[in-house]
């Protein structure tokens, strides 16, 4: 592997290093100042939060690293912009009308609905922020964007609790470390680009709308689903088993599926740009999707075969008695947590390829398994043994599909 790649996914794994640990310690406070049952219900309300911020860039974002030109360049990230505006009242507008009329919303959800589409506003925005600094180029200051979000939701989560009681803390919290945290982002992009969008034509804006029509037509779909099919075992746990359970499932995925996830998209930050380039140049991108998978691969044996023997007595030991629930939980769940590191960077082939319809055919797939697994079994234990192997089994198939179309070769 090239000694520029690898160089880049250091830089920002430095960066992403810090935000896991900034993550890992404020969560060591916040189990000490809420609840299990306060984490619960956090949980499902950011679920809600997480899925909307999918639908309000309509994943147009994506289209970045397919543009030729800076005309091409400014319109689409002028689109994205705007869209994120719209959606995210449509989003108000949505929850407060389903309060009213659905009466399964969870009460959460319907309280703070403002804090909902400004958060949903915020995590769309910085998805943006966080593509232009990749297409720049700019590793350090990419890094030090996951860093800054990180630690604004951190001080504000913990600041919160000693000024407002209960779960209203985790959610003003999150909404000021959010959108500070998106601003400062924003100025490390730098002020010419966001002038050379404003200045971009309609016209031109309305034609990338058209060019790159499939983002929105294959990719949100699929990607709103893959949304839904992770964040709504924290709902259905709620409802099934009690908020405790949901608290720790919550506590479950935060240590293990957050720095997972942040390593993965070190690599995939780098490694996007790269493929994408190779996809431009050759027609395919299998030399660095194979060395990807390799390092990958490798990288996540030694931890979790040692998780497997310490984790249940690791987190009971970090967290107290009240959350060692949460470290068997893991446990079950390593297999799916070995494959989503592996494979989840890898997926991004998919796009590279335009091929975003087999994508959504895995999603919908995916959600149906998962819906399954939540509300079939009768015990927490088979819910999530079951959830975890199906869960690996399909990204097995997802690292088949992605495979193909980095060759280049999937009609």
């Amino acid at each position: 592997m090239s000694a520029v790649f690898i160089n880049r996914v250091v830089r920002v794994l430095a960066g992403t290093l810090g935000a896991q640990l900034i993550t890992i310690g404020v969560t060591l406070l916040l189990v000490r100042l809420y609840s299990p049952a306060e984490m619960g219900a956090f949980s499902v309300w950011l679920s809600f939060a997480t899925i909307f911020a999918v639908m309000v860039t309509g994943r147009y974002e994506l289209a970045i690293f397919s543009t030729r030109g800076n005309d091409e360049f400014h319109a689409v990230v002028k689109l994205v912009l705007q869209l994120i505006l719209v959606v995210s009242v449509v989003v108000a507008v949505g929850v407060v009308l389903a309060e009213q009329f659905v009466s399964s919303m969870p009460g959460v959800v319907g309280e703070f609905w403002l804090a909902l589409a400004l958060v949903s506003l915020g995590l769309g925005a910085n998805k943006l922020v966080l593509s232009l600094l990749t297409f720049q180029q700019a590793f350090n200051r990419l890094g030090g964007a996951r860093v800054s979000l990180a630690a604004c939701i951190a001080i504000g989560q913990v600041s919160a609790a000693y000024l407002v009681e209960g779960v209203s803390g985790l959610i003003y919290g999150q909404l000021w470390g959010v959108l500070v945290a998106t601003v400062l982002a924003a100025f490390w992009v730098g002020k010419p680009l966001f002038v050379a969008c404003a200045a971009t034509p309609s016209r031109a804006v309305r034609q990338v709308a058209v060019q790159f029509m499939n983002f929105p037509k294959f990719s949100l779909p699929a990607d709103l689903i893959n949304t839904v099919a992770s964040q709504i075992p924290v709902v259905l746990l709620a409802t099934k088993f009690g908020g405790e359970s949901a608290g720790w499932f919550a506590l479950t995925l935060k240590i293990m599926g957050a720095p997972i996830s942040l390593l993965a998209a070190s690599v995939l930050d780098v490694f996007k740009e790269q493929a994408a380039r190779d996809f431009r140049d050759t027609g395919s991108c299998r030399s660095v999707f194979l060395k990807t998978f390799k390092l990958l691969a490798l990288l996540a044996l030694p931890p979790f075969i040692a998780f497997w023997f310490v984790g249940e007595w690791a987190f009971g030991f970090i967290f107290g008695e009240a959350w060692a629930e949460s470290g068997r939980y893991a446990v079950l769940m390593i297999p799916l947590f070995y494959m989503r590191f592996v494979v989840s960077p890898l997926s991004y082939t998919i796009y590279i390829a335009q091929r975003q319809n087999l994508d959504l055919f895995w999603q919908l797939a995916l959600l149906v398994l998962t819906v399954a697994c939540f509300t079939l079994p009768v015990t927490v234990d088979a819910v999530l043994w079951l959830y975890s192997v199906g869960y690996a089994a399909m990204y097995f198939i997802y690292f088949w599909m992605s495979f193909h179309c980095a060759k280049g070769d999937v009609k």
